[in-house]
């Protein structure tokens, strides 16, 4: 008989999931008209997301959520559409700053 090991419970924060890196904000009903960050947070602790443009101006700035998934819906602070192009998004917690790329297509 064989055992399977789990692997141990993080304790840390962890961004395990970015999809899709690619998305279309302006296409309603579309499964891709949002982009999802899913991450693991056993401390508890605040979790901060910027989305930046590619140039470093903030664009967005703590994102709704639902657990542990924090959702752009392509939008600025103001609620506006984004311009189609790369934005970076970084998640901050006490402990570490995590950084990334998604993409805004139309």
């Amino acid at each position: 008989m064989t055992a399977l090991l789990a692997a141990p419970p993080a304790s840390a924060f962890t961004l395990t999931k970015v999809a899709p890196r690619v998305f279309s904000p302006s296409e309603p009903g579309s499964t891709v008209n949002r982009v999802t960050f899913t991450f693991s947070n056993p401390g508890g602790g605040e979790v901060t997301i910027r989305i930046f443009d590619i140039k470093g101006s903030l664009v967005r700035r703590n994102l709704d959520s639902q657990g542990f998934n924090m959702y752009w819906n392509g939008k600025d602070q103001s609620g506006a559409l984004v311009k189609s192009g790369i934005y970076i998004y970084q998640l901050e917690t006490a402990e570490q700053v995590l950084t990334g790329t998604v993409v805004v297509a139309r």
